[in-house]
C-alpha cells in the first residue's frame, strides 16, 4: 500500500522530476546536438526528458 502524501510532498516530488528532466536535457541532449554526434543519445535523452516532464505533470494532477 502506498503512503498518503501531503500536497507539499507531492509538489516537491513534481519539482524533483522537473529538475531531473532539465538536467537530462542539459547534460545529455544539448552536448550531443551541439557536437553532432550519436543520434541515439539525442533520442534517449529527449525521451527521458519528456517522460520526466510528464511524470511531473502527472504528480501535479494528483495533487489537485
Amino acid at each position: 500500500m502506498l503512503p498518503e502524501l501531503t500536497d507539499a510532498q507531492l509538489s516537491k516530488l513534481s519539482d524533483i522530476a522537473s529538475e531531473t528532466a532539465l538536467i537530462s536535457l542539459a547534460s545529455v541532449v544539448l552536448p550531443a546536438v551541439l557536437d553532432k554526434t550519436d543520434f541515439a543519445r539525442v533520442v534517449v535523452g529527449l525521451v527521458a526528458t519528456i517522460v520526466l516532464w510528464l511524470v511531473s505533470l502527472w504528480i501535479l494532477k494528483i495533487k489537485e
